[in-house]
């Protein structure tokens, strides 16, 4: 009696351990869960510049290069708001060292308002002009969906030379214009673009 009862009991012992806890799914590496995506689609930083990744879906003509300039367009535009970013970096360095420069009560640091001014044109004319001549460093379409992915990059070196180039004109301008406060800022500018590119070492 006793050894009928072991008997059941033993094989439902055995099913519990055939179905017991499942192995842990794989993660993907990346975001689309297809496998042997490129990093880049995660991890768009690189030490050389600025990157941006763009996606663009099928459309219903399956045009592919209308998809490639969607998705180039898509990563343009991430990168222009990186682009601000790193201008108002830029800006944020040179206020400092300007006002720090001319911390005598004659001569006032540079307002607000003119500051802001000279951002949002100097990022307008980056924006405009170089993004343009920025260059695309991979594109990979997933087999799954068809989404196609694209690795759109500024370097470092023509980021720079560009920055300076319309950060210098902006502020002739303005000093032209009247704002002496900024007087002192074109012997710093270059101090400045260096300091704020520290995310890049």
């Amino acid at each position: 009696m006793r050894s009928s009862l072991l008997l059941p009991l033993g094989m439902a012992l055995a099913g519990l351990v055939a179905c017991g806890p499942k192995a842990p799914k794989t993660i993907p590496v990346t975001s689309t869960p297809t496998k042997n995506a490129p990093s880049w689609i995660d991890n768009e930083e690189i030490p050389d510049g600025l990157a941006a990744v763009g996606i663009a879906q099928p459309n219903p003509m399956n045009d592919k290069s209308m998809q490639r300039t969607v998705a180039i367009g898509d990563a343009r535009t991430k990168l222009a708001g990186k682009l601000k970013v790193r201008v108002q970096n830029m800006f944020s360095q040179l206020n400092q060292q300007v006002t720090t420069a001319t911390a005598d009560a004659s001569k006032k640091p540079i307002k607000t308002d003119v500051m802001n001014r000279v951002i949002e044109n100097v990022t307008r004319q980056l924006v405009d002009q170089e993004l343009a001549g920025t260059s695309t460093r991979a594109f990979w379409t997933d087999p799954a969906d068809g989404n196609l992915y694209v690795f759109v990059v500024m370097t470092k070196d023509t980021m720079d030379r560009a920055l300076a180039g319309a950060a210098n004109a902006q502020i002739k301008k303005e000093i032209a214009q009247g704002e002496k406060s900024l007087e002192h800022a074109l012997d710093k500018l270059d101090a400045a673009i260096a300091a704020s590119a520290t995310p890049f070492n």
